[in-house]
């Protein structure tokens, strides 16, 4: 490169944030209308993805957006892929069955009761790494305004890796700085 030809690439490289020019990237909303893309890293169904959906929801909502079904009424999407991989198994205690009410049996009998099902013991679960990943576009646009993923590794079937309890929590992680964009996975215990 000429010695002429560098003061001039700085110049523009240091204007084009003020001029709009391709170096600039547009600022992550602070609110407004957003529909959410969900999708598996790997493109198979994944049939707790609407508790994820809803978490994120939950957690845009937080931070002033207002979630709109359709994706060609609102004004950003939110493009929401999960991931999931078994890494290993644990033993772990595991809920056995719902609650049931029942009456005092087939004669005359006062009263009823209901039935808690205790767990059996001990049962060996899958150990699962689940990562969630938001990522912000304006509606037609390709760019990407903000992005942020957050990750935790949990025994499923239990009570904290229950499909809910995971999508509130990594959900929450994930916009936890916003609009500030986060540097990496946020970690979740």
């Amino acid at each position: 490169m000429h010695k002429r030809s560098v003061p001039i690439v700085a110049a523009l490289v240091a204007l084009a944030p003020i001029w709009g020019g391709p170096l600039s990237a547009a600022a992550p909303p602070a609110g407004g209308t957003i529909s959410i893309e969900p999708k598996t890293a790997d493109g198979d169904y994944d049939r707790s993805m609407p508790a994820f959906v809803n978490a994120a929801a939950d957690a845009l909502a937080t931070k002033g957006f207002t979630i709109l079904e359709d994706p060609g009424h609102s004004a950003y999407v939110v493009e929401l892929i999960l991931s999931r991989v078994a890494v290993g198994t644990t033993s772990a205690k595991t809920p056995s069955g719902k609650p049931s009410v029942g009456g005092g049996g087939p004669g005359p009998s006062v009263g009823a009761g209901v039935v808690f099902p205790l767990g059996s013991g001990v049962a060996q679960v899958p150990v699962l790494r689940t990562r969630l990943e938001l990522r912000i576009r304006k509606r037609g646009a390709d760019g990407v305004v903000w992005d942020g993923a957050a990750v935790t590794v949990r025994a499923a079937g239990t009570k904290t890796g229950a499909d809910a309890p995971v999508a509130a929590a990594l959900s929450e992680a994930v916009l936890r700085s916003y609009p500030a964009q986060p540097e990496g996975d946020a970690g979740v215990p």
